[in-house]
């Protein structure tokens, strides 16, 4: 009010020391806002990098299971003779499972025991006029030189052969 009675308009609602209070509360939640946004940018990072490092290692798992089915499909791959427990390498084409300049893949067949007889499939078989010859095979992918990482597989097998 004014001395004369006439009573004069504010230009500011409300009280005059809420005048900034609006802005500083917006710009808080602008701020809460942008650090959720950026925390969310950063999981979906991790997420895409977990999914390509899951990819690489079945696709790894896969190729050297491509290479011990490799060494096991050629009978001359598989050591009958000589020391046991000794690895016979096995050599393998880069190319034809899918290896690039810088990243190997190598496969060996161990015999891991003398000729000995093939287990007994039931009472009437003619399974005991055979050898048994136990093979541990091993295939080795490295990629870490283009960043995908390593896998070793190592998998048993036995084969039927002439009585020793």
């Amino acid at each position: 009010m004014t001395n004369d009675g006439i009573r004069m308009p504010s230009r500011a609602s409300g009280k005059p020391h809420q005048k900034g209070v609006v802005l500083i509360v917006v710009l808080m939640m602008l701020i809460g806002i942008t650090l959720i946004s950026i925390a969310t940018v950063n999981t979906s990072v991790m997420e895409l990098r977990m999914a390509r490092n899951a990819e690489y290692s079945v696709n790894n798992f896969q190729t050297a299971l491509s290479a011990i089915d490799f060494v096991i499909s050629d009978s001359a791959n598989l050591p009958t003779v000589g020391p046991l427990m000794q690895p016979a390498p096995v050599t393998l084409t880069g190319s034809v499972f899918g290896v690039t300049a810088g990243d190997t893949v190598t496969a060996s067949a161990i015999r891991v025991g003398e000729c000995g007889l093939p287990p007994r499939m039931g009472a009437a078989n003619s399974l005991m006029a055979y050898s048994a010859f136990d093979y541990e095979i091993t295939a080795d992918l490295d990629k870490n030189g283009s960043g995908m990482g390593q896998t070793g597989v190592v998998q048993g097998f036995m084969q039927m052969g002439p009585k020793c």
